[in-house]
């Protein structure tokens, strides 16, 4: 290696082993949170996998990570649904209509979701449990909307990928419904 890679390698190695380290290290309330929840280590990981969880300060609080954890949802509700959209658009398997129906009514139950927990945050920055609630409750019955559809036609889906991505979205949002409880 030239003197300059390794001037330059050493310390990038250095810094990325100390950001590592102190990442995981970082928000120890965030294991008591995910210790709470139904799907505690579906709840850590995509937690440590977000880059927005890598922003939270140490002394966050419970609502503080709770809404981290929602938008982190978001993002993975919004991957969901831009996966749904291209398997119909762009899949390489055509789709029998009754599939390309249950895929347009699950992407809809899945951005309803979305706009569902964009809600839940704002009721609970404005400490409203009442709405936070009912829209928690909207938000799971949609994303268990999109699971019922797909399970209708599952031996004819051209990927499992889908119906297991939309499974871990329902399992995420089963994890903030409990920490709403826990906050609440």
């Amino acid at each position: 290696m030239s003197p300059i890679m390794n001037n330059v390698a050493l310390p990038l190695s250095f810094f990325i082993c100390l950001s590592f380290f102190s990442f995981l290290n970082a928000s120890p309330d965030v294991s008591k949170i995910c210790d709470k929840v139904k799907h505690k280590d579906l709840c850590i990981s995509s937690f440590k996998e977000s880059y927005l969880g890598r922003y939270v300060p140490d002394n966050a609080d419970v609502k503080a990570l709770a809404s981290v954890i929602i938008k982190i949802t978001v993002n993975s509700a919004s991957d969901v649904s831009r996966n749904l959209k291209t398997t119909v658009l762009e899949g390489p398997v055509p789709l029998t209509p009754e599939v390309r129906a249950k895929y347009g009514i699950c992407d809809s139950e899945v951005v309803s979701a979305m706009k569902e927990l964009d809600k839940v945050r704002t009721a609970m920055e404005f400490g409203n449990h009442k709405k936070e609630k009912l829209n928690m409750e909207a938000a799971l019955t949609n994303t268990e909307n999109c699971v019922k559809e797909l399970k209708q036609v599952e031996a004819q889906l051209p990927e499992k990928k889908q119906f297991d991505e939309v499974i871990v979205l329902k399992e995420l949002l089963e994890n903030i419904d409990d920490i709403i409880k826990i906050v609440g």
